[in-house]
C-alpha cells in the first residue's frame, strides 16, 4: 500500500507540473491574443481617424467645386 501511494503520489506531482504549464501555456497564448486583439483597435482606430479626414476633405471639395461650377452652369 505504502509504493502504492509513493506512485499516487508521483503520479499526481507530474501531472501538476503538466497542468501548471499548460496553464502558463495558456496564459502566454491569451496575452498574445490580447496584444493582436490591442494592435487591431489601434489599427482600426487609426482607419477611422483617416476616413474622416477623407470625409472632410471630400465635403471641402465638393463645396468648393459647387461654388466654382454651379455659377458656370447658370
Amino acid at each position: 500500500i505504502l509504493r502504492l501511494l509513493d506512485v499516487i503520489s508521483v503520479e499526481v506531482v507530474a501531472n501538476r507540473n503538466d497542468t501548471s504549464e499548460l496553464r502558463d501555456e495558456m496564459r502566454a497564448g491569451f496575452g498574445r491574443v490580447e496584444r493582436r486583439l490591442g494592435n487591431l483597435e489601434i489599427r482600426v482606430e487609426n482607419v477611422e481617424t483617416e476616413l474622416r479626414v477623407v470625409q472632410t476633405d471630400l465635403r471641402s471639395f465638393r463645396g468648393e467645386f459647387e461654388r466654382r461650377i454651379a455659377p458656370l452652369e447658370r
